[in-house]
């Protein structure tokens, strides 16, 4: 064993300053412990600005130091990471940082925080802590997200009959307009032709409504979408075209049609699938209260269209409906645990090992027999969290390829740690991009620091396969949110595909499909009249898409803010065979624009007509246009 150069417990040879600077790291986290599945390790945590190093200091059977590299700033922290390999399978570690200023500090970080000298490291033992390893077609991904009622209309002759309402009339929450599976194959070259390789559909399983988050039946697409046979021939399509297909389910609540509830209904106490759900008072049903109902639900037109619903509810979804006279609840009042009080969605209890087993069984049916390459789950937060972990091994072992998305808005690390979801629908990047490019409430600068603090919520593997939206069935359409600008939607498109992560299209958005709130954001797309298609907004989607397919550097590189200066930013992706710097401008027309560079000799246009050289390490542009972008690629 060589003796070190430097004592493990004073890195820097002299006692720890005992002031209280702001230092983050989490152990258990793997945006800051992240092993590799080479055997390296990547350390990443965040501190103050005013520290001139930081150094890992870890024992592997040696005693051994690297130092960190500073990768990122924002006004309230610097961000450091470093990769090391341990010659052995556990090894103990802490920190030590120098300040900047004149007196240069030491201050030394373990165990237990803050200390003089290092007495209590952190311990990492690899043979529990395994790499964390997300699907690698993911990261290469550009997602198409269908609501398959709406999209096109295949076979008209199953379509549902009850509420049929003209195909592209306004949504209705409880209306159909007759989109199906069929539809959706018949126009897949359409989704190809694109650029789009992975094709993810909200729920298919058979239920009464449009959307299918109340599943009656987990086993069976519904029928009025063309039947299990007509998913065969999509997956098929799909696979023939490399296309993967990510289908959507929510297993924290069904329809009251589902065969366990309606045991629960006819049979009460009695049923062996009542600790399936939570009943508050047997037999299940609803209790109405019409005296509670207020003046302005009385004349509210869409709240008496609920009404008429619950009235109708006994017919539609199986439960007993009663009317009362007492002031002991609510309006509506299910005597069963539902969603939010939503009636026609019991709260499935997933603690329940019948109940779990067969879901997870659900899980893998569809991963097994129809060959689908993934699960975006529904309000994934409602389930406890060792349900998910049963979930993902069960995926996992059937398909294991297949990528694990969940529906979780905000900050999603508690669920991204390798246990339980690859990635997640990134709501956090979709309201940056809101707030950047189409109501323009932040600042440039602003921008740079919320996708920086973003980057560092999630370990790099996750980050590369994240669900980057703009728009989505749940919220209103980008364009809607713009004041239907068009070029705020190219701007914020360009941005998104050329991001780290998967880009996510919301069907439609790429004629420029527009919508509010839910249900106007479910539009029906006019494939009859394609005349109200924009087809200069189509060609600009089907380029770009096509521009980050071809790229290496845009769909696996690494990400670095290069320059930001009032409305306008660049930044850069690196891989080993490329790397491209890409530059958004939302404001007016910069003259003599130059742009910093980390390396390079040569600018070659890949998107965009603005020309640009390079000259003593910056990119020069003499004038690039008002509200515009361009990529480069950096030789």
């Amino acid at each position: 064993m060589t003796e070190p150069t430097f004592r493990e417990m004073m890195f820097y040879g002299d006692l720890g300053f005992l002031y209280l600077y702001d230092i983050r790291y989490d152990p258990h986290s793997r945006a800051h412990c992240n092993p590799l599945p080479d055997g390296r390790v990547q350390f990443r945590l965040h501190t103050e600005p005013g520290f001139s190093g930081a150094q890992i200091v870890y024992n592997d059977g040696e005693i051994r130091a690297a130092p960190f590299n500073k990768v990122a700033n924002d006004h309230r922290f610097d961000y450091w990471e470093v990769i090391i390999k341990p010659q052995q399978p556990v090894m103990h570690y802490s920190f030590a940082f120098k300040r900047g200023d004149a007196l240069a500090r030491s201050y030394y970080h373990g165990g237990r925080g803050l200390t003089h000298a290092v007495e209590t490291r952190f311990t990492l033992d690899l043979t529990k802590q395994k790499p964390f390893e997300t699907p690698e077609w993911m990261q290469s991904a550009v997602m198409y997200q269908i609501f398959p009622e709406r999209f096109a209309n295949g076979d008209p002759a199953i379509s549902p009959t009850k509420y049929l309402a003209e195909w592209g009339d306004t949504p209705q929450p409880y209306h159909f307009q007759g989109g199906d599976l069929i539809g959706i194959t018949n126009h897949i070259d359409h989704i190809a032709s694109l650029g789009i390789n992975c094709l993810y559909l909200n729920p298919i399983n058979t239920s009464p409504s449009n959307h299918k988050y109340d599943a009656a039946d987990f086993y069976h697409v519904d029928p009025a979408f063309g039947g299990d046979e007509a998913l065969r021939e999509l997956v098929n399509a799909c696979h023939e075209r490399d296309m993967r297909i990510i289908l959507d389910a929510s297993f924290n609540h069904c329809h009251p049609q589902f065969f366990a509830f309606q045991d629960l209904v006819k049979h009460g106490e009695k049923s062996r699938y009542k600790d399936w759900f939570t009943i508050y008072e047997y037999p299940p049903k609803i209790r109405l209260r019409p005296h509670l109902m207020t003046p302005e639900q009385k004349e509210h037109p869409r709240f008496q269209r609920y009404w008429n619903w619950v009235l109708r509810f006994e017919e539609i979804g199986g439960v007993p409906v009663a009317i009362v006279e007492d002031d002991d609840g609510p309006l509506v009042d299910p005597t069963y645990q539902a969603w939010y009080g939503v009636i026609n969605m019991p709260k499935i209890n997933q603690n329940n090992p019948e109940t779990r087993a067969y879901f997870l069984n659900v899980a893998a049916y569809w991963l097994r027999e129809f060959d689908i390459d993934g699960w975006r789950m529904d309000v994934a937060q409602f389930i406890q969290d060792d349900f998910w972990q049963d979930f993902r091994a069960v995926c996992k072992d059937t398909k294991p390829d297949c990528v694990l998305l969940s529906e979780i808005w905000g900050d999603t690390a508690h669920w991204l740690q390798g246990d339980m979801f690859d990635g997640t629908m990134n709501y956090l990047f979709r309201e940056l991009c809101i707030e950047y490019f189409a109501s323009g409430k932040l600042g440039t600068h602003e921008l740079m620091e919320g996708i920086i603090r973003l980057q560092a919520l999630y370990p790099p593997q996750v980050t590369a396969i994240h669900q980057n939206l703009l728009s989505s069935h749940d919220v209103p359409r980008f364009l809607h949110v713009a004041d239907e600008d068009k070029n705020r939607f190219r701007l914020a498109s360009l941005f998104q595909l050329t991001m780290p992560g998967a880009p996510s299209i919301y069907y439609g958005d790429e004629i420029g499909l527009t919508g509010g709130n839910d249900p106007d954001n479910r539009r029906a797309i006019p494939w009859e009249n394609k005349a109200a298609w924009d087809q200069d907004l189509l060609q600009f989607m089907t380029d770009i898409i096509h521009l980050r397919r071809n790229n290496i550097a845009l769909c696996v590189g690494e990400w670095r803010w290069l320059w930001d200066d009032m409305d306008a930013f660049a930044f850069e992706r690196v891989a080993d065979e490329q790397r491209v710097v890409v530059l958004i401008n939302r404001g007016g027309d910069i003259s003599n624009l130059a742009v910093p560079l980390t390396q390079g000799e040569k600018a070659a246009g890949l998107w965009g007509e603005t020309a640009a050289e390079i000259k003593d390490g910056q990119l020069l542009i003499e004038q690039f246009p008002a509200r515009s972008g361009a990529v480069w690629e950096i030789s």
